[in-house]
C-alpha cells in the first residue's frame, strides 16, 4: 500500500457508492482531499474498481460528487478509495472542508467552532 500525502481528518458523514454492482449507502470515517476510509458492511468493491462517490459534506445541503474514486483496499466492514481526477470546483470544496476539519482537529482549544459562510442557528429560547 502507498503511502499517504496527506494527514487524514476524523469525519462521521454520510455517502452514497455506486459502481458496476450497484448503489449502496456507506459512512465516511476519514477524508482527505486525495481519498477516504469508507465504513459499510458487506460492501460489494474489490481493489481496483471505480466508482462514483456522493457525500454530503458540512460545509452545504448539497452533496458532492466525485468520480472517478478507485477502490484501494477493502477489509471486512471498511475500504479505502482514492479520488482520481477532481474538477477545479470539486477540489477547491474538498480542500475548504479539509482545511476547516484539520484545524479544529488540531487546536489546542478545548472547543471549537467551526463557522459556515451564510448559516444562522437560533436556539428556540431566543424567541
Amino acid at each position: 500500500m502507498a503511502k499517504r500525502k496527506t494527514i487524514r481528518v476524523e469525519m462521521n458523514r454520510p455517502i452514497e457508492v455506486q459502481g458496476p454492482r450497484g448503489t449502496s449507502q456507506g459512512v465516511v470515517r476519514d477524508f482527505s482531499p486525495g481519498g477516504c476510509r469508507i465504513q459499510q458492511a458487506d460492501a460489494k468493491v474489490n481493489c481496483g474498481m471505480r466508482v462514483t462517490l456522493r457525500i454530503s459534506l458540512p460545509d452545504r445541503i448539497d452533496p458532492i460528487e466525485i468520480k472517478p474514486a478507485v477502490v484501494t483496499w477493502v477489509g471486512k466492514d471498511a475500504f479505502g478509495v482514492e479520488f482520481l481526477s477532481l474538477s477545479t470546483d470539486t477540489r477547491a470544496r474538498v480542500k475548504a472542508v479539509y482545511d476547516l476539519l484539520l484545524e479544529a482537529q488540531t487546536t489546542h482549544e478545548s472547543e471549537r467552532v467551526i463557522s459556515l459562510p451564510n448559516v444562522s442557528w437560533t436556539s428556540p429560547s431566543a424567541k
